[in-house]
């Protein structure tokens, strides 16, 4: 084909998609470059297949952009493309770094680095390109880019602390950025993409303090990534020679425990059985080896207990403690060993998921929240009890936490530096400025005071010697409490509403939106600015009282400093009087736009029933969301049912809209008469056929759907009963 008919066939495949003409011919113009660009000669087989396929929503895609520098780095689909990660965009990045280190520490100074890695390992589950053509991405591990990085980073005379090849063995992120202070290096990276599927992969970079830049300086470091016109490298065998690679030891790992294990420092802690899945990740390194030394009998689930980079044995293949559909096999095994407490990791170890039993044993889902406040009151109350509490003590948390985090410090008599924007790093910035005797947003205080960071992502941090999110010392800390439970006949449930008496009960839902492509982004920046520019007046019959805009300069956050700090702040928040709050954000690292709904009550009474404050406030914020999700979406001119909406929120709005289609469809037909002269099983079968585009496991994701669809649709008694057996026949 000549090259005038491909370009002809590229702009009539582009012509066939409903976006925007900007992004076709971005998309369009990349893609050409690639094409002919002998650098990328390694790509052209499958992008030519691709093209004959016409694969154009997945090409567009993939071309229509440079992959954005968002959250201390780059995050996405590994693929082909400048809008995918692949060794090109990783490059860049780190020579975009190695070009920032230089402007900031000398072109002369020595200058080092530590970098990490995760278990990650492309295998195209989502099958996205075509088998038997040759594909260099396929088997592209989280190591191998790291070694990649690291010959960046030895062309330019910068050292790397990095792990043994030959050692099958990981850096967690809280620890790498342990050994950034510990080494004195001059910055990190981290090649992992957290929780995300086994599909995606990136790089996450961090400063010489040991946490991830904020704005400006990001900004900064994102203007030198967009300078990078080539990539310069030096054969990883030869910066090993010539002494640009330092091996990190086990000893030198050590101190990362050891600085975990000072948090129980004069304290006598009884052994407990503690169930922990590393969800095929880092995490039995840090997390596993610390409970361990502490002496508790740690039991790994076993299906998830081996390092596995496509993360085969988690359900849908979501790594994440958040995801409670995700923990299920935890709660199962939990169970079978009778644990006292059931701890999960994501594959980068820096979030921490817990599951407990009640005082029947039966097993309860903690959510990132109640995490939060359980180990501040835990922290609080212990360092109390032995005399070592800072005055004030300092407690750190994001915008979008719990405010029972602050109502749970104001009873302790500290400090809470609330309402930060979303993202550990600003709470590693802030212990930062403390450090060097600043005060942050007005708050003054030394590292020493500091007590705990949280966000409601299932992040936290107990020392001021590490500056992103630690699994390891949560775990060693809620262990702890878990222990102090069991000795007093007493259990975590019961702890964390003795909370909720005490301080009121502060119910927070997430609602994620999923919105995947080109299309997608459109849709979230679109949605974010309809609802700036017109703010609704009340939700679900409530009255907003008070509407904030992050954007706005003369709020607390003062000038916009940056593109980066305009990105991070783009934050709307709604007041629904004094007990109701709703945030709307998009995601920094994943594409979604993420709503956050706060219901909250006064302290309880003794005559008050708890029960009947959760169930009802449960319901409150239920409403509110489902009326905001939908007045959100109509924004942007999407219509979605809510039981569609009511399922997994794992599930991309496309998707849902594929279950909104085909479960009226199949009420219809099983109302038919040909349904009576089909088994249930053939009718499943019929069913999981409509719904694999869904999902194969589609049961476990569309169940509250499914049956929020049977309460609001007027359907026979027997009729529903015969729905329920064929729904349960569902993988």
């Amino acid at each position: 084909m000549t090259k005038e008919a491909l370009v002809q066939q590229i702009q009539e495949g582009f012509a066939l998609l409903s976006v925007p003409d900007k992004h076709k011919q971005s998309a369009q113009e990349n893609l050409q470059l690639w094409l002919s660009d002998e650098m990328f000669s390694v790509y052209h087989p499958q992008m030519h297949a691709l093209i004959d396929k016409g694969a154009w929503s997945l090409l567009l895609d993939s071309f229509y952009r440079v992959i954005p520098f968002g959250t201390g780095g780059r995050r996405g689909a590994v693929g082909i493309g400048p809008n995918r990660i692949n060794p090109y965009t990783i490059g860049t990045s780190v020579q975009g770094h190695v070009a920032f280190l230089r402007n900031a520490f000398g072109s002369d100074s020595p200058c080092s680095v530590v970098i990490a890695y995760d278990v990650r390992e492309f295998q195209d589950l989502r099958g996205h390109y075509l088998p038997g053509i040759p594909n260099p991405l396929m088997g592209m591990r989280s190591k191998d880019l790291a070694h990649l990085a690291t010959e960046v980073y030895a062309a330019h005379g910068i050292k790397s602390y990095l792990l043994p090849t030959e050692i099958d063995t990981y850096l967690s992120t809280p620890e790498l950025s342990f050994l950034i202070r510990s080494y004195g290096a001059q910055g990190g990276l981290n090649v992992s993409a957290s929780h995300n599927h086994p599909d995606d992969n990136g790089g996450k970079f961090y400063n010489e303090y040991g946490g991830q830049p904020v704005p400006p300086t990001d900004q900064e470091m994102l203007s030198f990534v967009a300078q990078v016109q080539d990539v310069r490298t030096m054969p990883f065998e030869e910066a090993i020679t010539e002494g640009w690679v330092e091996w990190i030891t086990p000893e030198q790992r050590e101190g990362y425990l050891q600085v975990n294990l000072k948090l129980l420092e004069g304290v006598d802690v009884a052994p407990v059985r503690v169930a922990y899945t590393p969800m095929h990740g880092t995490g039995s390194t840090s997390v596993g080896r610390l409970l361990e030394m502490a002496g508790h009998d740690v039991q790994m689930l076993p299906s998830q207990a081996a390092f596995d980079g496509s993360f085969s044995n988690v359900r849908y293949r979501m790594p994440n403690p958040e995801v409670r559909e995700a923990m299920q096999d935890l709660v199962d095994f939990s169970a079978s060993i009778q644990a006292d407490i059931g701890l999960a990791t994501d594959p980068d170890a820096d979030r921490i998921g817990m599951v407990a039993p009640n005082a029947k044993g039966e097993l309860r889902f903690f959510t990132g929240n109640e995490i939060a406040v359980l180990l501040t009151h835990h922290r609080l109350k212990t360092l109390k009890e032995r005399g070592q509490l800072p005055s004030p003590p300092l407690v750190v948390k994001t915008e979008v936490t719990t405010d029972l985090v602050r109502r749970v410090t104001d009873s302790f008599n500290g400090t809470c530096l609330g309402g930060l924007l979303v993202g550990f790093k600003y709470i590693g910035a802030a212990i930062h400025e403390w450090e060097i005797g600043n005060s942050y947003l007005g708050v003054s205080g030394t590292p020493e005071q500091f007590v705990i960071g949280s966000e409601e992502s299932h992040g936290i941090l107990m020392t001021p010697e590490i500056r992103d999110k630690d699994a390891a010392g949560a775990a060693l800390l809620l262990v702890e409490l878990a222990s102090r439970c069991k000795a007093k006949g007493d259990n975590l449930c019961d702890y964390m509403e003795r909370i909720y008496r005490e301080n009121g009960y502060f119910h927070n839902q997430l609602v994620s939106m999923v919105m995947e492509g080109a299309v997608g982004v459109a849709n979230i920046r679109g949605m974010q600015t309809a609802l700036r520019e017109n703010p609704p007046a009340s939700i679900a019959g409530v009255e907003v009282t008070t509407h904030t805009d992050f954007w706005d300069e003369s709020g607390r956050f003062g000038a916009i400093l940056s593109e980066t700090d305009r990105n991070s702040r783009n934050v709307l928040v709604f007041h629904l009087g004094e007990d109701t709050r709703m945030v709307l954000r998009p995601s920094g690292t994943e594409p979604k736009a993420k709503l956050y709904v706060e219901v909250r009550t006064e302290p309880l009474t003794d005559s008050d029933d708890l029960d009947v404050v959760i169930a009802q406030t449960q319901a409150k914020a239920q409403e509110l969301a489902d009326a905001f999700t939908q007045t959100a979406l109509r924004s942007i001119n999407i219509e979605m049912p809510l039981f569609a909406l009511r399922s997994s929120d794992i599930l991309s709005l496309d998707k849902k809209k594929i279950f909104a289609e085909v479960l009226p469809r199949w009420v219809e037909r099983m109302k038919g008469e040909g349904a009576s002269n089909t088994t249930s099983q053939q009718q499943a079968d019929w069913l999981l056929e409509q719904l694999l585009p869904v999902s194969e496991q589609p049961q476990g994701l569309l169940s509250n759907g499914f049956r929020l669809y049977l309460s609001e649709h007027e359907i026979e008694s027997s009729l529903a009963t015969t729905l329920e057996q064929v729904w349960k026949l569902l993988p």
